[in-house]
Formats: C-alpha cells, sequence, structure tokens
C-alpha cells in the first residue's frame, strides 16, 4: 500500500513531499490510467467539465479541462524517482496574476472547480496511487473558497440542471434559458483563466 510523506513524518528520515513507497514505472501507469470521476464530482462547481490526457514523456501527464471546447482549467503530474518510490509532483499553470489558477485567491465568473484546486490534486494523486476512491473528508481546509462556485453546485444538485459558460454569471441555466426566450440579449462575462494562450508556456 502507498504510503504518503506525512504519515512517514514521524519515523525514520524525512520523505520529500508527495513522496510515495511505489516504483515511478507504477506510478506512472497508475496515474494514466485514474479515474477522475470521483475528482470530477467531488469538486466541479455545477458547470459539466471534460477531461483530456496527454503523455508529454515517460515521467509526465498533462490534463487539459474543457467546456464545451474551452479550456477552463488544467494540471500536470511529474514522477521522478526518489530512494526506493516515487515523487509526484502537482503543477498548475499560471493565472494572470503570476499565481496559480484555482488557488484559493482567484476570481471567476464561470468557475469550473472549487478553490483551492492543489490539495484536492493531491487527494486525487493519493486516491489513485493507493487504489481506492477519491475521498474529499480528506482535504484539509478550507474546502472551499469562492461562494459562487458553491452556490452554482448546489443549485445543480437541487435541479439536475448544469449551468453553461454561455450563461450570465450568477444565473442559473433555466434562467437564461428563459431570458432567450423572452428575445433579452445576455451579456456573458468571459474569464480569463491563463497568463498566456498557451497555459504551460514558461
Amino acid at each position: 500500500m502507498a504510503i504518503t510523506a506525512a504519515v512517514l513524518a514521524g519515523c525514520g528520515p524525512q520523505k520529500p513531499d508527495g513522496y510515495y513507497d511505489v516504483a515511478p514505472a507504477t506510478a506512472f501507469d497508475l496515474l494514466r490510467r485514474a479515474d477522475l470521476t470521483g475528482f470530477r464530482d467531488a469538486r466541479q462547481c455545477g458547470m459539466l467539465v471534460y477531461f483530456f490526457a496527454r503523455d508529454d514523456d515517460s515521467s509526465t501527464i498533462t490534463w487539459d479541462v474543457r467546456t464545451k471546447g474551452i479550456s477552463v482549467a488544467g494540471f500536470r503530474l511529474r514522477v521522478t524517482p526518489s530512494g526506493d518510490g516515487s515523487v509526484v509532483s502537482i503543477e498548475l499553470p499560471k493565472a494572470p496574476n503570476g499565481s496559480e489558477i484555482y488557488d484559493g485567491q482567484q476570481h471567476y465568473t464561470h468557475p469550473a472547480f472549487m478553490q483551492p484546486m492543489r490539495p484536492a490534486l493531491r487527494e486525487f494523486v493519493d486516491s489513485t496511487i493507493e487504489r481506492r476512491a477519491y475521498d474529499w473528508h480528506r482535504i484539509p481546509d478550507p474546502l472551499n473558497t469562492d461562494g459562487l462556485c458553491g452556490s452554482m453546485r448546489d443549485n445543480f444538485e437541487a435541479s439536475g440542471q448544469p449551468y453553461d459558460i454561455d450563461d450570465p454569471s450568477g444565473m442559473t441555466h433555466q434562467q437564461a434559458e428563459d431570458a432567450r426566450a423572452n428575445g433579452n440579449g445576455l451579456p456573458v462575462e468571459q474569464d480569463r483563466v491563463f497568463a498566456s494562450a498557451d497555459p504551460w508556456a514558461h
């Protein structure tokens, strides 16, 4: 069973952050076949999102997250050897303000995920390497810093109807559809999620 750095902190030599007691090839194979359903269902804001994975080499996987063909988030996992095990590092693209996207301080008119995203992704890696179901109860507080995300998620859970990136911010999809049916023009805000057109440009 995989053992993370947090578990090992009090016994023996200090392990680096993101350490798992599995071989790099095994860790990479598990991550390539990871089930994103638990992460998506626990952290999405009520807008349907889809994950597209790309193996950049034999140790790095990048996921692009899209809705209606528009990139709304992304993340990268990098596996490196460490002693008898592996370190899985989490990389997130830069936001326009120079911080990471979804770091808990960003403002989005059409949020795709609860913030902060990094701790939720660490649970995604932990659950994948440990071959268990994703468990949001293991994520440390704060679970969500985005009130709009929370309200849109609540509406999605109550109605079963997701909101759309083409709907005005703060308006449910049904409200937007009703307004369109009445011939009302709806200005739609657009988030600038990434610092550049290429999220992974350095």
